[in-house]
């Protein structure tokens, strides 16, 4: 049971990796907040934008490569919850300070993160491992 707990893991980390590539990539085309229309008409992408980019490719790249073996990922899986749990609370102190340009935040990344947060407890491979999520 525990393998075969272990191998959703593996699909979950691949999915999730594999999921938010092309995700990323439409985010620079589809979010108009990844462009800072303030500087030369639009011509150019908001800096921070940049960073999540660069943070989220590489926790793709993490999951795909470790999703060879989730049984040693527990630290990668650590980072996706905190990050993504703290990254929805920062979001939502952002929301209420600035709610009329903020606002749809509140119903598409803010509930994403904790989604992905909620996956990512569920299928931690130290759950797994130490039998609390085998006994399904």
């Amino acid at each position: 049971m525990m393998q075969s707990n272990l191998q959703t893991t593996a699909l979950v980390m691949r999915i999730l990796g594999w999921g938010l590539l092309p995700a990323l990539f439409a985010l620079l085309f589809l979010y108009p907040h990844g462009f800072a229309w303030g500087i030369e008409a639009g011509t150019q992408f908001h800096p921070y934008l940049w960073m999540m980019l660069a943070l989220y490719l590489t926790w793709c790249y993490l999951l795909i490569r470790e999703a060879k073996n989730p049984a040693n990922a527990g630290l990668l899986f650590d980072f996706g919850i905190i990050s993504s749990v703290l990254h929805a609370l920062v979001m939502i102190v952002q929301t209420l300070m600035m709610w009329e340009h903020e606002m749809p935040h509140m119903w598409a990344d803010i509930p994403l993160l904790f989604v992905i947060a909620l996956v990512l407890w569920w299928c931690h491979p130290k759950r797994i491992v130490t039998g609390q999520g085998a006994q399904q």
